[in-house]
């Protein structure tokens, strides 16, 4: 099969969906299948469009047998507003780009943004094939739970969207059954609806022995007992719970934090932390040094605000897991991200927003190292069973595959 990906953030981004959705185009494409990759220039980590892509409008690209049309995006800095103007810009961009593939099988898009359900629309109207809607959050509910969209007419639009969007896909993949039952709640039936879990490349992403880190090394750190943040530094992560849990341990001798990533709140951690010895602040690191920076930690996490948990799974969660590293997540009791660690026995769960709970669990941790590394090895053998991505990228296959058949057989 053919398949057209229309996806925000791909290969060389290194955050958001990026990752996940170049592994599942690579993947597919390992098992025979034709993919075409329509998607933004990269633009993910900084908020703006990487100087080589400036001034274009369209560049043409393969990677590991991927087919990469990348297109023009207006992205200004800013915040809620500037992302909606990069959302509408792409759509337009995506849209024109993706109308010149040909010999197209199937449509996947992953949100966000929802207005791609338009594109997708239109281009299987174009083409007379299927189109499957890919739920890696849920907008608008997550925007109005964070505060940032709060226009009720806005909301009724966005809304009235998320429905028209739901009630014209073909098919419709979530990554948990929380997404699913959201679905529900919304009238879609359920075998419109394919429950598909994100992966973690377990062969890339493995336990490595904290001895000899060259992290640890570059700044002393062999014997010290190191928790660690890395992924994007956004709103929705709520990262002054991590720091105010973190002034709570100036009394632990050998603790250390490294927090890694970009986003807008990047600037307020390293001023929060610019004097402290103890912490250290780098960049989004690239790629293949995922694992070696995963294996400096001895401890991970994945905090969100409160309410976000139910509108999405940090997809750190996995790569700390698949490290053999312990996590403690901040979230919502009751969320997919809540039931996953506590069934993998992965780590601790906390109330979102609460240093004081961030900081007790983090002390439990630190003082029983050996409950630290047991869950740590827990968690890679849960994510080894259930979220490998060659057993992922095969349930994305046989999906789009019966969508396919099901659509021709119509």
């Amino acid at each position: 099969m053919h398949v057209l990906l229309l996806a925000l953030n791909y290969y060389p981004d290194k955050l958001g969906n990026a990752p996940l959705m170049t592994g599942l185009a690579e993947g597919l494409v390992r098992l025979g299948h034709r993919v075409t990759v329509v998607c933004a220039f990269p633009h993910h980590e900084t908020g703006r469009v990487d100087p080589a892509w400036r001034g274009k409008l369209l560049a043409r690209d393969e990677r590991n047998g991927v087919r990469i049309l990348r297109t023009w995006i207006h992205a200004p800095p800013g915040g809620a507003l500037a992302k909606i103007s990069g959302y509408l810009s792409f759509t337009s961009s995506a849209l024109a780009a993706a109308a010149t593939v040909r010999g197209v099988d199937v449509i996947f898009t992953p949100s966000p943004p929802l207005t791609l359900g338009v594109v997708d629309d239109a281009l299987a109207r174009l083409k007379r094939v299927p189109f499957v809607y890919n739920l890696q959050d849920l907008f608008p509910e997550a925007a109005v739970r964070l505060g940032v969209l709060t226009n009720p007419r806005a909301i009724q639009g966005f809304e009235a969207l998320e429905a028209w969007v739901y009630r014209r896909a073909h098919h419709l993949s979530v990554i948990s059954d929380g997404f699913r039952d959201h679905l529900r709640a919304r009238g879609v039936p359920d075998d419109k609806i394919t429950v598909i879990p994100n992966y973690t490349d377990t062969d890339f992403i493995t336990p490595r022995d904290p001895a000899g880190n060259r992290f640890r090394q570059s700044r002393g750190w062999q014997d010290a007992f190191v928790i660690q943040f890395s992924g994007r530094m956004g709103y929705s992560q709520g990262l002054e719970t991590v720091l105010d849990a973190w002034r709570q341990l100036a009394d632990l001798p050998d603790a250390r934090l490294m927090m890694v990533g970009d986003g807008q709140d990047q600037a307020l951690v390293a001023d929060a932390l610019a004097d402290d010895p103890r912490a250290w602040v780098l960049p989004t690191q690239e790629r293949e040094d995922l694992p070696e920076l995963l294996a400096a930690a001895d401890v991970g996490l994945a905090p969100l605000r409160h309410g976000m948990a139910g509108t999405s799974v940090p997809s750190k969660l996995f790569g700390i897991m698949a490290a053999g590293r312990p996590v403690v997540t901040g979230v919502d009791a009751g969320s997919d991200a809540e039931t996953l660690v506590e069934r993998a026995h992965a780590g601790l769960v906390v109330p979102p927003e609460d240093p004081d709970a961030l900081a007790a669990a983090l002390r439990q941790l630190y003082a029983d190292r050996a409950l630290a590394r047991q869950m740590g090895a827990d968690a890679r053998a849960y994510v080894v069973a259930h979220h490998g991505q060659q057993a992922v990228v095969a349930q994305y296959a046989a999906m789009l595959e019966q969508v396919i058949a099901d659509h021709r057989g119509a």
